[in-house]
């Protein structure tokens, strides 16, 4: 198995290990670093109880921006998972201020590991988290043994229209994408893709926050200055993956 800081830094659009350590002074100034917790929020209104509280679990929870909208939207019981330390403090912080920490469990840890100790939830949420758990296919059998039978997932992902000849090596074809969802015994219930104008707005916000510490990271520590902006770099060429060649969404599934 692949060490967590690589597959962490990889599911954060970086290349090398060392950048680790570094993500929560760079991702500081962001709270939203992948999934949009409205857009999450909007595709579980239909399937909320307020007799009886979803159970969702976030894997890769990041700073608990989704955790808490649905902790709030939902009065749900939230269990947010995430490998950075810094990320997990500035969730549980967040949840507090939200009024919300009582219905939130951040922990720090392995998804790739404690997955299998989590047992009948509701939803499972898949937010942005790339190849940690393994492809599309790998990542909903492994986490299908955490639902409920009528348990829901929701899958933040992308991939690329079966007419493109562009190549990605996260991304899948659109045509394998779907196969995948039904291989692993899921169908889509709904769906959220966004345009290309959404992601260009988007990416903006999140490249503008990052490269300004980006600068500052270069002028601390000069002698690990190719090492920054290489992470930058790729940012760019991400960016411009999502904004021009793949199709992006979330997507909540059921079992078939």
């Amino acid at each position: 198995m692949r060490d967590i800081k690589e597959s962490v830094v990889e599911s954060l659009d970086g290349t090398s290990h060392e950048i680790f350590h570094y993500l929560p002074y760079i991702l500081q100034d962001l709270r939203e670093i992948g999934t949009d917790p409205i857009t999450v929020s909007e595709l579980l209104h239909n399937f909320a109880d307020d007799e009886v509280p979803l159970k969702i679990l976030d894997l890769g929870c990041g700073k608990g921006a989704v955790s808490v909208r649905l902790a709030k939207d939902y009065n749900c019981m939230v269990y947010g998972i995430d490998a950075l330390p810094e990320f997990v403090e500035s969730a549980k912080e967040f949840a507090i201020e939200n009024g919300v920490y009582h219905k939130c469990v951040f922990s720090q840890g392995d998804i790739r590991d404690q997955y299998a100790y989590y047992h009948d939830f509701d939803v499972i949420i898949l937010g942005a988290i790339g190849p940690v758990l393994g492809s599309v296919l790998e990542s909903l059998k492994k986490v299908s043994g955490c639902l409920k039978s009528t348990g829901l997932v929701v899958l933040d992902d992308g991939y690329i229209p079966d007419s493109s000849e562009f190549k990605h090596d996260k991304c899948n074809s659109h045509s394998e994408f779907l196969s995948q969802i039904q291989n692993a015994g899921f169908k889509i219930v709904s769906e959220n893709v966004f345009d290309s104008d959404e992601m260009v707005i988007q990416n903006e916000v999140i490249y503008s926050a990052i490269k300004s510490r980006i600068a500052e990271m270069v002028n601390m520590y000069p002698e690990k200055a190719s090492l920054f902006i290489e992470y930058l770099l790729n940012q760019e060429k991400e960016n411009d993956a999502l904004e021009n060649q793949l199709v992006c969404g979330v997507w909540l599934l059921e079992r078939l």
